[in-house]
């Protein structure tokens, strides 16, 4: 046999790399949270577990945003309305919620 066995790359893969980059991040900083407000005595770990909910809200929230605006500029009106859709009801709840 002669050649190159690996199959040629595909187009589409690493284009999203900034995106799973952030979502690891809100991974690690969401597990540190936790295990800081789990393991701090107090109003401090109270607070350290507030800022792990809100974090654990934010992710999805920003995943959502970051490809509405990608779906915009790609020009795919259908997922960028849906996208928009989607972040109104967050919008909606969190005032709500207010």
């Amino acid at each position: 046999m002669t050649g190159d066995p690996t199959p040629p790359s595909h187009p589409l893969v690493g284009r999203q790399r900034r995106l799973i980059a952030m979502l690891r991040l809100g991974l690690v900083l969401g597990a540190l949270l936790a295990l800081a407000g789990m393991l701090t005595p107090g109003r401090a770990g109270e607070r350290l577990a507030y800022g792990f909910v809100a974090l654990i809200v934010a992710v999805p929230v920003l995943r959502v945003g970051w490809l509405t605006l990608r779906w915009f500029r790609r020009h795919d009106l259908r997922f960028a309305l849906v996208g928009l859709a989607v972040l109104g009801v967050v919008t909606f709840a969190g005032a709500t919620a207010w």
